[in-house]
């Protein structure tokens, strides 16, 4: 089963919209500039560009949780490589 990147965005608040909350975040130059450069190629903020990788992440932490794998696989569905979360 296939997730839409629009699937990762944040989950509706069911009752009450809760004003956005600001993070601060110290990246190294090299991280910066990942978050920047994908920004660029995908002509959105930086800002979204790590909401997108936490939403990744939360979809990483509760598959794993299932004992469920995440890979990367080719068009004809045979894999390519298994994406492991440390810890």
């Amino acid at each position: 089963m296939a997730i839409s990147l629009m699937e990762l965005q944040e989950e509706p608040i069911e009752k009450e919209e809760k004003p956005d909350k600001r993070l601060s975040l110290i990246l190294s130059a090299a991280i910066y500039e990942d978050v920047a450069r994908l920004a660029n190629e995908r002509r959105t903020t930086m800002t979204e560009i790590v909401r997108l990788a936490l939403g990744l992440v939360k979809v990483a932490i509760r598959e794993a949780k299932l004992g469920n794998k995440l890979i990367v696989a080719k068009a004809n569905g045979e894999t390519i490589k298994e994406l492991i979360l440390p810890g």
